[in-house]
């Protein structure tokens, strides 16, 4: 388990961040240690420059022959102040006058020298640094501090750094730990739904915390797509009982007359009504496995590449000029109501197939006389279309089922029809992204089909 933790993505991302992170703090540490360590020593060498100043002042002011002894009471004073750290050296030549370090060989200028019995860079920060200078041609001053104090604090400064780099890893592992745990716990639900899936509990979905992460919104896509899976495979179980059911009866039919020419018939017009009973039959069976078909096209998309802009009022005329003489035929008439120019992303053919079933289904299931309606339009910013008719109408409780392949509310079958007319419609809707909405007209069936 701890190998599949660290082998992660969320892993290897937290480790990658934290090195940028410990780089980046690593150079802001060497930046602010560079800045203290200027800032103290130049701080350091302003005020030894300042007891430069006051010495080489006590000197030139003193009354003649007096010059020597007035540096020396200056630098007596400045040994004898509260917390000095400061040293001090006043000589002539090899001999020492006055201050707290031993004589030494003149050096002018800023430099560093061991604090009197350490040796320089024994590791424990006493080292001196100061300035000399000659304030006449035999007598030399130095003045200078002990870098202790200072050394101490920017080892401390480094110290807390170090402390914070060292939190700041372990923090980082332990976040890192934390994310690919929780990382991989989502990912095994994951793997274990689909096992479970593959092993036919087809009900099981991935679950979702509720927080809409990257995973979150992943497991919702693949719940989605279980579920339509789901009902895909639910639908074809009921199609397989459906079509063994349907068509039992039409073969059955076909294997009767067959039999019967064959035991009954005695003349060449016997075996001939036969035989066109028979082709008959045959033919509704093709019309019905040809709109299995189609329907199967139509709900796998692949006229969706063909899209383009249709014009609703436009399609809606053309199935008035095309259905008008049948409504007439059969008594029924036609009122249509064509909106404003409203354009729909769809296919022109598709549309035509779906506004023409719902007028069949009008027609066969209104008596004569009774008007239907073909209206388009647009309402909340979507567009519509809506077929009416004066029929029995639809119960509310089987509108749900009518959608549904081979569904019919005639239970013994013995009227004409496969059941798909309005399957059909379902299946161009749903490529079209628009919703079937069926309701009661008072009295008949209102179908508003509504484009997103």
């Amino acid at each position: 388990m701890q190998t599949r933790l660290i082998r992660t993505d969320s892993f290897r991302h937290a480790a990658i961040y934290t090195l940028l992170f410990m780089g980046s703090m690593a150079v802001l540490i060497a930046i602010v240690y560079f800045i203290l360590d200027h800032s103290y020593k130049a701080n350091l060498l302003r005020e030894v420059g300042d007891d430069l100043t006051s010495i080489r002042t006590a000197y030139a002011t003193a009354r003649h022959g007096k010059e020597e002894h007035e540096a020396k009471e200056m630098i007596d004073d400045r040994m004898l102040a509260p917390d000095s750290n400061d040293v001090y050296l006043l000589q002539r030549g090899p001999r020492k006058i006055a201050g707290n370090l031993p004589a030494m060989t003149p050096q002018t200028g800023e430099f560093r020298l061991p604090v009197p019995g350490r040796v320089q860079g024994d590791g424990d920060g006493h080292v001196i640094l100061g300035r000399g200078e000659k304030l006449s041609k035999d007598l030399y001053v130095f003045v200078g501090e002990d870098l202790y104090a200072v050394n101490q604090t920017e080892r401390g400064v480094l110290y807390a750094f170090g402390l914070v780099l060292l939190a700041s890893l372990l923090l980082a592992f332990g976040g890192g730990l934390l994310l690919s745990r929780g990382f991989l716990k989502r990912v095994d639900a994951i793997t274990d739904t689909c096992r479970a899936i593959m092993m036919g509990r087809l009900g099981d979905r991935i679950p979702i915390s509720g927080r809409q992460n990257e995973l979150g919104r992943l497991g919702d896509v693949i719940n989605a797509m279980l579920d339509r899976n789901q009902a895909l495979m639910e639908s074809l179980k009921q199609v397989s009982t459906d079509i063994a059911h349907d068509l039992r009866t039409p073969l059955t039919h076909l294997r009767y007359r067959l039999e019967g020419a064959r035991n009954a018939a005695a003349t060449t017009e016997d075996y001939a009504a036969a035989v066109e009973a028979a082709i008959a039959e045959c033919d509704q069976l093709l019309t019905v496995f040809a709109a299995l078909l189609r329907i199967a096209q139509i709900e796998a998309g692949a006229r969706r590449a063909e899209f383009r802009d249709v014009a609703l009022d436009q399609l809606v005329e053309r199935v008035r000029d095309i259905y008008k003489p049948v409504m007439d035929d059969t008594r029924h008439p036609l009122e249509v109501r064509p909106g404003a120019g409203v354009p729909v992303r769809g296919d022109a053919q598709l549309l035509m197939q779906l506004v023409s079933n719902l007028l069949e289904n009008a027609i066969h299931h209104t008596p004569e006389g009774t008007p239907v309606v073909l209206e388009s339009g647009m309402e909340d910013g979507h567009a519509f279309l809506v077929v009416a008719d004066r029929g029995a109408g639809i119960p509310e409780a089987d509108r749900v089922n009518v959608l549904k392949r081979f569904f019919r509310q005639e239970q013994s079958r013995t009227t004409p029809g496969s059941g798909l007319g309005l399957s059909l419609v379902a299946a161009i809707a749903e490529v079209h992204n628009a919703v079937i909405k069926l309701t009661d007209n008072n009295p008949g069936l209102r179908v508003l089909v509504t484009f997103s």
